[in-house]
């Protein structure tokens, strides 16, 4: 029997070969390099899919906390960040190690404010400044998981929210750190309990919302409750996401902005009172659906203040009530100057004098003298919860 051969002697099952063989070929040097290339059209697909999210910093003399609190935003694993820094005319070091992270890391900018403004007007400076389509606050002395922005806005693009907040773990200069779980995520609003009020730093929340909340209120310039206003306000406008997780690490410092009342400062009566002045503000905000602060109505809100500041047995038990959360801080020059003004209140209240013994027994007892438990020491960098 003959093969069956074609032009030139070449068999049929020869040529399928050559045939099959070319086809292989051809797939191979056509879609070889596409492997070879995965990896970085994954990496540039991502970058466009990716929002660009901003993270905003402010610092006053915090150079012994920004390694670290630096190091946990560069290290996230969500990477397309924008992180902006403002120092508020610090007097230490701190401009120096800003500019030496900034050298190494082209996501940062830098903002100057030679003079300190307030924390609540560098806030509003970093706020306008951003370009990212999500704002995450970031304290200069505090440090956040490396999972953090990830999780934050993952909660952000799948609930129609403007605000995500979540848990946090407290450190202190002794003591074990401290991490409560609060009953498992959920959407939160302005009147759910506030579960999130003991660190508002853990926020995330949409640039655009600042349309409508337009940064921290400057009514509490120099003072506290700024920023559980402006959560409190993100809510009512546009709901909010309460994730249950320790995403944030607070260093909490007994002589921080949010924990001490410096009696040598101008406003520190009015400071000692804000959060209450909030807590009715948000009060009328969940009975009416509106306050004084957000209809602009200054003069009763300087009533209101003018009211809590004459009463002299409230003024009295709020200063005590401060005083001694500086004693269980161990910030004891502090409690006593407190005490003291609580006593110019209030002379004879009884619970001055209590509190007064449990200043003196609390500093004598404690093994640890007073400088060292005021000394500003670096917290652990983590912590397993």
């Amino acid at each position: 029997m003959r093969s069956c051969t074609v032009s030139g002697g070449i068999t049929k099952t020869a040529v399928c070969q050559i045939y099959f063989v070319l086809l292989l070929a051809g797939f191979v040097l056509c879609f070889y390099p596409l492997f070879i290339l995965e990896p970085l059209f994954f990496n540039i697909t991502r970058t466009i899919i990716m929002k660009l999210i901003t993270v905003v910093i402010p610092n006053y003399n915090c150079q012994d906390y920004l390694d670290r609190c630096i190091e946990s935003i560069v290290s996230q694993t969500y990477v397309d960040l924008e992180i902006l820094i403002c120092d508020n005319g610090s007097e230490d070091d701190s401009v120096s190690v800003i500019n030496k992270w900034a050298q190494k890391d082209a996501r940062i900018k830098v903002l100057i404010n030679e003079k300190n403004q307030g924390l609540v007007n560098c806030y509003n400076r970093l706020f306008f400044a951003a370009t990212g389509e999500y704002i995450v606050i970031m304290d200069a002395d505090d440090w956040s998981d490396v999972t953090r922005v990830e999780k934050q806005a993952a909660v952000l693009d799948e609930h129609h929210v403007g605000i995500c907040i979540s848990n946090a773990v407290f450190h202190k200069h002794f003591g074990a750190p401290q991490f409560t779980p609060h009953g498992g995520s959920r959407l939160i609003n302005k009147n759910s309990d506030e579960v999130w009020a003991s660190a508002p730093a853990t926020m995330m929340f949409r640039r655009d919302a600042l349309q409508q909340v337009k940064g921290y209120n400057t009514y509490f310039h120099m003072l506290s409750a700024y920023d559980v206003y402006f959560v409190m306000s993100m809510l009512d406008a546009y709901g909010g996401y309460y994730l249950d997780e320790p995403l944030y690490h607070v260093w909490a410092r007994p002589l921080s902005d949010h924990r001490s009342l410096d009696v040598n400062e101008p406003n520190f009566l009015r400071k000692a009172i804000s959060g209450d002045i909030y807590r009715f503000l948000r009060k009328q905000r969940i009975e009416t659906g509106t306050d004084w602060l957000k209809e602009n109505n200054m003069t009763e809100v300087k009533k209101l203040e003018n009211e809590k500041l004459n009463d002299k047995s409230y003024m009295s038990e709020k200063l005590r009530a401060i005083a001694c959360i500086q004693i269980d801080y161990g910030s004891y020059k502090n409690a006593w100057l407190l005490l003291l003004e609580a006593f110019k209140k209030a002379p004879f209240y009884l619970e001055n004098y209590r509190s007064l013994l449990y200043l003196l027994k609390s500093k004598y007892s404690n093994k640890k003298n007073y400088k060292e438990l005021t000394k500003d020491k670096i917290a652990p960098q983590r912590v397993n919860v």
